[in-house]
């Protein structure tokens, strides 16, 4: 039988078409690996959540957001797809981060049996809490509230029934009545000094600068409802304000500087000053529940977790 040999340009020619192939194959499978990714991603930034009540970064790992709504407590880290932490479910109307580290987070709202929780803690970054303090009978259902960093066993909040301003300066066991200017909205103690106190109301900001004896408005944002206020490390004190939006003060609210933030009414605001970041929560015109950071001074937003089916 005579043997058939095939000619050498053909043979490359074949093999070239394999590599080819192979190529071509791995390509393929990447791209459709690197889709399934991307969507996998995009898709778990969908929690569900209902509102979101307030934001707080870890002391000691500033890479920890923790996210308090009504109906469960989050954490993302560095920027990742928020996750549940607590065992059993609450809404917590007001929420507070350690100030500096070994302090426990504080946060007021109802339990899943219903009623207010009176002031409560965690120790274990939002996993379980305990009550510290009734105040009043029912307890408060604190939705504005504010500790000091200088000195952590100052914690003043507003019960959202009206019934007062109260301020404790030794972690809860004792309280005492404030007179507070309007229906309170937004709290922040300044960092460097316990004794200046800013409120926000729906009628603009407060300030006092005797503890809370007495109050003063600023001249600016006069007539507009304030969301949320927070000071950063450095003392700056950030604040969203209707028709106005996201803005900041580096002189105790004197004068403030716009900044940029995503298509949200900014109800909640976090900033860690050492790493240049800021978070925000808040509802865009649709409605949903979002959270998202800045890592460049608000020119640039990622999402960080939304209730909008994605």
């Amino acid at each position: 039988m005579k043997k058939i040999t095939m000619p050498s340009n053909k043979k490359l020619l074949l093999v070239g078409y394999g590599i080819l192939a192979v190529i071509i194959g791995i390509i393929i499978v990447a791209f459709i690996n690197s889709q399934d990714t991307d969507s996998t991603t995009y898709a778990s930034r969908t929690v569900p959540w209902r509102h979101i009540h307030g934001l707080g970064i870890e002391p000691s790992d500033r890479t920890i957001l923790y996210i308090a709504t009504h109906g469960d407590f989050y954490h993302s880290h560095d920027g990742e797809p928020p996750f549940k932490v607590d065992i059993v479910r609450a809404d917590y109307m007001a929420f507070n981060a350690p100030p500096t580290i070994g302090i426990p987070l504080y946060a007021s709202g109802h339990p899943s049996t219903g009623g207010n929780t009176g002031l409560i803690k965690s120790l274990d970054g939002g996993q379980s809490w305990e009550r510290v303090a009734t105040i009043l009978d029912p307890p408060v259902d604190f939705h504005a509230m504010a500790i000091s960093k200088s000195d952590p066993s100052i914690i003043i909040g507003f019960d959202s029934g009206g019934r007062g301003l109260f301020k404790t300066i030794d972690s809860g066991t004792t309280w005492e009545t404030l007179q507070y200017p309007d229906v309170v909205s937004a709290l922040a103690i300044s960092p460097n000094d316990p004794n200046i106190v800013f409120a926000g109301t729906g009628k603009g900001i407060f300030i006092s600068n005797d503890g809370t004896k007495s109050w003063t408005q600023l001249d600016s944002y006069q007539g507009l409802l304030v969301f949320a206020l927070t000071f950063d490390d450095e003392g700056i004190l950030y604040a969203s304000v209707s028709n106005i939006g996201l803005s900041r003060s580096d002189d105790l609210g004197k004068t403030w500087q716009n900044i940029k933030s995503p298509d949200l009414t900014v109800t909640s605001i976090a900033v860690d000053s050492k790493s240049k970041v800021i978070y925000v929560a808040g509802y865009p015109p649709e409605g949903f529940q979002e959270v998202y950071r800045s890592l460049d001074d608000g020119t640039n937003w990622q999402l960080i977790g939304t209730n909008k089916e994605l």
